[in-house]
């Protein structure tokens, strides 16, 4: 029999794919609502109470503290490496099994690709010492956003807006780098976004819980929170402005960061993080003697190139190709298994740098990111023969685009309106 295909319509009939939802919280509200856990943490069809943990999560509180009353299925399936090691804690909160099915389509069976490749993985890993993994990642991010703040203070001495223009410039790549550590375990280094206005619990609701989980779906923010502007989904109802001027969509690209913590602070949904976008106007104040609309000047040629940099690098890294699964493509809906619809959304990249510097600046080795967000991006190229290998044995074609292919490939899916076929069965 053939396998049953359709577009994407199981999320059709939740809220929280509305376009009317146009923040975080409005997201996750719906979520609470929509998935079942019954003001608990559901994982697959169980439901457990995790408030005593929250304190003692290795990951940190927030974590627990945003996902409260969600399905975290995926979450916890692509967070944890050592399955067997997690099973044993969570067994001591389980609390009942829950009253609906998952929303979620998505799959994990133990000989299904994203458990096999899980456990290969994990079995690689237990031979090398992570115990400094860290270190170059947090070398890399450092160099950036201090350069950044260099520059800064160049601008207050010297009050040439050029150097504005190139503090922006490296403080939005130093941001691409710095979101390798808002998915790690709570840290400081997180709260660099903050320096641009982006805020580490919004980027975490937006980034991983909804797009890295749900990636190119409707429940994915980072695809429905710019609607009109952006449109990446082959529909027939694409807005005019993106129809026919594709190229010129990178002009909303510096309000973007901006405009949410607008709304953020419309809501009244700020919090104490949001002073550190103080840092940059205090360094040219305190630095040179600039008048307030200088700064005001240099302060907002900073932010809006960083929000230009970033959205940029961020649509040019992986997902947004033709060739790519995006919601309404036909799919196979039988077993989709959650490990093939990354890479299914992914195109592989090839990199003309092999440098950490340039990678974690350019969201690099995107597609073994997404299969496992929780590792730092240091550990990603030691798994990359385990993933080829295991690719090969599934039938998984990986051949890689060049970087200018990927990058012309983004403007080619905003104006694309028919529905791909699919191009695996998830089985």
């Amino acid at each position: 029999m053939a396998p049953r295909t359709s577009s994407w319509s199981i999320w059709n009939n939740l809220s929280s794919t509305d376009y009317n939802v146009k923040s975080v919280d409005d997201w996750i509200e719906a979520r609470q609502k929509e998935d079942g856990a019954d003001d608990l943490w559901r994982i697959h069809d169980g439901l457990y109470n995790l408030e005593q943990w929250i304190p003692k999560h290795p990951g940190g509180r927030q974590w627990l503290e945003i996902t409260k009353g969600t399905d975290i299925t995926e979450l916890f399936e692509s967070y944890h490496l050592n399955g067997k090691a997690v099973t044993a804690v969570m067994h001591k909160f389980y609390v009942r099994e829950a009253k609906s099915p998952r929303k979620s389509p998505f799959t994990f069976k133990p000989d299904g690709f994203y458990n096999v490749l899980k456990s290969r993985v994990a079995k690689k890993l237990s031979f090398v010492d992570n115990s400094n993994a860290s270190v170059k990642s947090m070398l890399v991010v450092d160099t950036y956003i201090l350069i950044a703040l260099a520059l800064c203070v160049g601008m207050a001495q010297t009050q040439n807006f050029v150097l504005a223009f190139l503090a922006g410039i490296v403080l939005g790549f130093g941001i691409v780098a710095s979101h390798n550590f808002t998915h790690l375990k709570d840290n400081w280094r997180m709260y660099y976004v903050q320096l641009c206005f982006m805020s580490v619990r919004e980027w975490r609701i937006s980034h991983v819980l909804s797009h890295h989980i749900y990636t190119n779906t409707i429940q994915d923010l980072e695809m429905t929170l710019l609607y009109p502007f952006i449109h990446w989904y082959p529909t027939k109802d694409k807005p005019f402005t993106v129809r026919l001027f594709p190229y010129f969509t990178p002009v909303i690209y510096p309000f973007i960061i901006p405009g949410q913590l607008v709304i953020r602070t419309f809501k009244r949904k700020n919090d104490i993080a949001d002073v550190l976008m103080f840092v940059i106007p205090a360094i040219l104040t305190l630095c040179g003697q600039m008048t307030i609309i200088s700064i005001i000047i240099a302060w907002l040629i900073i932010v809006l190139t960083s929000s230009f940099i970033f959205t940029f690098v961020g649509f040019s890294a992986s997902h947004h190709f033709p060739e790519n699964f995006h919601d309404g493509d036909l799919i196979n809906t039988e077993n989709v298994d959650w490990g093939l619809h990354q890479i299914d959304t992914s195109v592989e990249r090839s990199e003309p740098i092999n440098n950490i510097f340039v990678s974690m600046a350019t969201f690099g080795d995107h597609t073994l990111h997404h299969l496992f967000p929780a590792l730092d991006h240091s550990l990603i190229p030691l798994l990359q023969d385990t993933f080829e290998d295991t690719c090969k044995e599934f039938g998984v074609d990986l051949t890689p685009k060049s970087f200018t292919t990927v990058l012309c490939g983004q403007f080619k899916q905003l104006v694309r309106d028919t529905p791909n076929n699919p191009k695996r069965n998830y089985i």
